[in-house]
């Protein structure tokens, strides 16, 4: 009977394999829910296989992970027929399209909300701190805007599939996003703002 033998050196890359392999699939797994692809990534990688029902307990314990909202400001019903979602990320671009939009629509705006994406990790001290950052942004932004009654909420997962399933959700018209965002080449068009180039919602591109 043939037998397979590994050598010390062979056993060792398979192991670093398995562990890599661990990583990449909770990164994928746990980043489409709205977690940080790069932390479950290294917990995969150092952990191993012992993190799978690690993330496991988590899946299952949150099972609205990708839906959580924060409803900071119920917005107004305004004067016209046009509900507009505005993704707000703090950089310029995002408030020269919030600006863009109160001009180009004025008074066939009926609901306007700012809306900020984060990521689903709570309990996890930079996602918090990340949330709060963005609803001071929204507040301010809000108070600047010459749009009485603004709502300010907070979505979890990726902003090019948050923002639409949002604004279908509630009926949004329009959805509003900068052109790009932070820290993007101002060579090219912003991922969020390509992504939502298929959204099933109308987007304007600012």
């Amino acid at each position: 009977m043939l037998g397979l033998v590994l050598t010390t050196t062979e056993v060792l890359l398979l192991g670093l394999a398995v562990w890599l392999t661990v990583g990449i699939t909770l990164a994928v797994l746990m980043g489409r829910r709205g977690h940080s692809p790069f932390e479950w990534f290294l917990i995969g990688a150092v952990l191993g296989p012992i993190a799978l029902p690690l993330a496991w307990g988590r899946i299952s314990s949150e099972p609205a992970a990708p839906n959580r909202e924060i409803v900071d400001a119920v917005p107004g019903l305004g004067t016209g027929p046009v509900d507009v979602l505005v993704g707000i990320d703090g950089s310029p671009e995002s408030e020269t399209a919030l600006r863009t939009a109160v001009e180009i629509l004025g008074a066939r705006i009926g609901r306007l909300t700012l809306a900020g994406v984060t990521e689903f990790d709570y309990g996890n001290p930079q996602v918090e701190a990340d949330t709060k950052r963005a609803l001071e942004t929204l507040r301010g932004m809000a108070a600047s805007a010459s749009v009485a009654d603004i709502g300010i909420t907070i979505l979890s997962g990726k902003p090019a599939e948050a923002l639409p399933e949002y604004a279908l959700r509630d009926g949004y018209q329009l959805v509003v996003v900068g052109r790009r965002g932070r820290g993007a080449s101002k060579a090219i068009l912003g991922s969020t703002a390509a992504q939502l180039a298929s959204a099933p919602v109308p987007v304007l591109v600012s």
